[in-house]
């Protein structure tokens, strides 16, 4: 079998997944305090109708005090919350960012190779603490470290997500296998590698299904869903946000993606390895633009992935030869990727296309990301039924 996929070259690892290796930080010791103080605030401070104003008093953000990955990934959370909540925390939205909040933001986004926008990186990937440190990373032992307006739903909601990406990391170690074994014509060890990451994309769906037990579709909606939004093809911005003082943007207004689960890296991964293939369109556009959001690692990790070989074209090769074990083990998997995007795709006609847009910048047909969302996850979940063996006789 030749050498797999190494996950740990991109920081990913078989018992996290996506999250990184050591725990995300709550604050950086002796660095922008207030900044720190003031975003875990902002459950209280939103509520007193003067958000803005507490931003603009805060004292010079010192990016240069950021030394580590984890500093960088801290501060990143920290900035991208307290900006979301200037955009977003007053009823009417400002046209541009003041240069104290918009130049750092800028700067740690670039350390990082993202834009300066909350992205699911911060949102999810690194706002998590574990309450008992011994124990799991997973639903009942973590607790989010950063809110918005906090309460349950929205806890709830961002915890959903850190335990799938955590289930991940078994589907993604058992991917990296099988490409292995593929790639060497071992189709025993890759119909077991297929059959463990079916088991993983099992649990995932097990976490999925457990959303509308604390995250009520109304309180999404109304409460969590306004403070995620971007600043591009939302109807409140028509002109992007301006970002004063950052010179790299020259004063004109930027138009960047809301926070959106299309950041998380996983299924892509996942389509990779089974080869469940996208028809070139505006979705297959959207889908690499969301790699701008993502951590450069875990894009590294995906293209790693896009260039080793995929389950569909094993079996395409060997045609009539196929053994019906590997087809079905692969066949498992993708009917389970399928049955993902279809409870997503149920999930955002619940929480999201039945409820009456409450402002011009929550509109009910486009996704936080700034997309036409339900025809995109239909497309989706489409196209992964259609990969199906039993669809090509």
């Amino acid at each position: 079998m030749t050498n797999p996929v190494d996950l740990h070259a991109y920081g990913v690892t078989a018992e996290r997944g996506f999250l990184p290796i050591a725990d995300p930080l709550a604050e950086i010791p002796l660095a922008n305090a207030e900044w720190h103080e003031a975003a875990r605030g902002l459950p209280s401070l939103i509520p007193t109708g003067r958000i803005r104003s507490i931003i603009e008093a805060l004292p010079e953000f010192r990016a240069e005090l950021l030394h580590s990955e984890e500093e960088l990934e801290t501060a990143m959370r920290t900035l991208s919350y307290l900006g979301m909540a200037y955009v977003w925390g007053e009823p009417e939205s400002p046209s541009a960012l003041p240069a104290r909040l918009a130049v750092p933001w800028h700067q740690v986004a670039a350390a990082l190779g993202r834009e300066p926008i909350l992205s699911y990186a911060s949102y999810a990937l690194w706002n998590w603490r574990r309450i008992d440190e011994s124990g799991p990373i997973a639903l009942g032992n973590i607790a989010l470290l950063q809110h918005f307006l906090g309460g349950l739903d929205e806890a709830w909601f961002i915890l959903i997500h850190v335990d799938i990406e955590r289930r991940a990391g078994g589907a993604l170690a058992a991917g990296a296998r099988a490409q292995s074994a593929i790639a060497s014509g071992d189709d025993a060890t890759a119909t077991a590698a297929l059959g463990d990451l079916g088991d993983a994309m099992e649990g995932i769906l097990a976490t999925m299904h457990r959303m509308p037990e604390h995250c009520d579709p109304y309180v999404y909606y109304h409460r969590v869903r306004p403070y995620i939004f971007g600043w591009r093809d939302n109807p409140a911005l028509p002109g992007g946000l301006v970002y004063e003082g950052v010179t790299a943007y020259a004063g004109k207004g930027q138009n960047f993606r809301g926070e959106t689960g299309a950041q998380s890296t996983i299924v892509p991964c996942l389509d990779a390895i089974l080869g469940v293939g996208h028809a070139p369109d505006q979705l297959r556009d959207y889908l690499m633009e969301m790699r701008r959001y993502m951590p450069r690692k875990h894009v590294a990790l995906l293209e790693a992935f896009e260039a080793g070989p995929s389950a569909a074209s094993r079996i395409e090769a060997l045609g009539a030869a196929a053994p019906a074990t590997l087809i079905a083990a692969r066949d498992r998997a993708v009917e389970l990727v399928r049955a993902f995007r279809a409870l997503h795709l149920e999930y955002a006609a619940t929480y999201i296309n039945r409820q009456a847009a409450a402002a011009t910048g929550n509109p009910t047909d486009v996704g936080t990301g700034g997309t036409p969302f339900m025809k995109y996850l239909k497309k989706h979940r489409d196209e992964t039924e259609e990969s199906l063996s039993s669809k090509h006789g």
